[in-house]
């Protein structure tokens, strides 16, 4: 029996649920809705890919999944007039939710269009044409950021939530995304919590209140510093988190004093002091 399983949301669109964790993929707006909000608008992917340089976009999507992420950025870079080419390194250790969609086109018509390029990504882990080279690295991914080639402009940061992959969220491992993040490039994550937008902090990110999504009042952006957030956060949020009974980062069962400190001696709410911030 396969770990994944075709699941209708109440909106009616099919997702798929990973049998182990329970946890469904793209559970809010669906998984083309959300794709194209948080990877393709929210990080300005047409924008980065239209500017006037020879050098490529890079982009890292962490969670291929069913590659629908990852389809929204090719379908982006295919509509965009063809500027810089778009250099695609999706990680993922397991190939199952892929398989699950190419072998059901009736509930997944979005791979069934694409399937020829998502049989050559399986097969060859590696996919050139004009304007694109889509690389898949397997295995585990905080391993493989050591192959990159080269920093990233966008972290698609999509993986399971912590309680189900907790090893993708803590401080130490999402320090290591902001070390292959190239200089005003940006991460956007579905994961609005205080935890999540703690350890984004600790791990020497600027944070800032992304798009809404469904259910979710607000997606969370992050970056190398203020320039790429449209709402950083500021004097507001650090009040919301002293008040909040979440206020540790994800891996940590408390608020010790020297991570408050941290916390508060980050140069973003040094920033925020200035002025006005959510």
């Amino acid at each position: 029996m396969s770990d994944f399983e075709p699941v209708v949301l109440g909106s009616g669109v099919v997702s798929i649920r990973d049998r182990r964790s329970g946890e469904i993929m793209h559970p809010g707006l669906g998984p083309e809705r959300e794709a194209e909000l948080l990877y393709v608008r929210q990080t300005r992917l047409a924008e980065r890919l239209r500017e006037s340089t020879s050098e490529p976009v890079r982009v890292l999507d962490v969670g291929l999944g069913a590659a629908t992420n990852a389809l929204a950025m090719i379908r982006c870079a295919e509509e965009t007039p063809p500027t810089r080419e778009l250099r695609l390194t999706s990680l993922e250790r397991d190939d199952g939710a892929l398989r699950l969609a190419l072998s059901d086109p009736e509930h997944f018509p979005l791979q069934a269009r694409h399937r020829v390029l998502l049989e050559q990504i399986l097969e060859s882990s590696r996919v050139e044409r004009p304007g694109l080279r889509w690389t898949w690295l397997g295995g585990d991914a905080l391993e493989a950021l050591g192959h990159l080639e080269a920093p990233q402009d966008v972290l698609c940061f999509d993986p399971f939530s912590p309680e189900a992959n907790p090893e993708l969220w803590s401080v130490g491992a999402l320090r290591r995304f902001r070390e292959v993040l190239a200089p005003g490039g940006v991460l956007s994550t579905y994961s609005a919590s205080t935890r999540t937008r703690v350890t984004l902090l600790l791990a020497g990110f600027w944070v800032g209140a992304g798009a809404p999504a469904a259910v979710k009042k607000e997606t969370t952006v992050a970056s190398d510093g203020p320039a790429a957030l449209d709402a950083p956060l500021g004097s507001r949020w650090l009040q919301r988190w002293r008040r909040s009974s979440a206020r540790a980062p994800h891996g940590a069962s408390v608020l010790t004093p020297e991570i408050e400190r941290e916390v508060l001696a980050h140069p973003q709410f040094s920033a925020a002091r200035g002025g006005s911030a959510c």
